[in-house]
């Protein structure tokens, strides 16, 4: 029988974090009004969210961080709840938009992704980045899912 190597795992598991080392959660400074959205583009907003949250908070505005991101071929925008649309293993749902003819439109059809960090690019599809989200399963295991765009929405592959 051939040997591993002892160096072998714990410079996999270095690989691994390395290749996600760009993850992201957003900040508690990350709020609406940081994010520069006018009341308009929430009102835009609120209707989409109320169709992807798993849960409506009493607040969008207290319930969610926001930050504008650059999607690629057109500007984007995250939201990511903090106490009502979080589970009990750290994951929390997300929403990505992209920016249409001054409209925001959601990525997502259906339900929204839950997960504890995400992660833009680097690669493409469509012209919007692809995004790849990190989820706790449990205190021991965790899953990484990637969206790349379809021309209309994220499609996990």
């Amino acid at each position: 029988m051939r040997r591993m190597n002892k160096n072998f795992l714990p410079l996999f598991l270095l690989s691994m974090l390395a290749s996600f080392a760009t993850a992201k959660t957003l900040s508690t400074s990350d709020t609406f009004a940081t994010a520069k959205l006018m009341q308009r583009e929430v009102s835009q907003l609120i209707p989409a969210l109320e169709q992807l949250a798993y849960d409506i908070p009493d607040s969008w505005n207290t319930e969610l961080r926001a930050k504008r991101i650059d999607l690629g071929s057109s500007p984007g925008l995250v939201l990511e709840g903090t106490n009502l649309l979080c589970g009990g293993t750290g994951n929390c749902q997300i929403f990505v938009f992209r920016r249409v003819n001054d409209r925001w439109i959601p990525l997502f059809q259906g339900q929204a992704p839950i997960c504890e960090a995400f992660t833009f690019g680097p690669g493409t599809t469509n012209g919007i980045k692809n995004l790849t989200v990190a989820a706790n399963q449990s205190a021991e295991t965790a899953q990484r899912v990637t969206y790349q765009f379809d021309g209309k929405f994220y499609r996990s592959r």
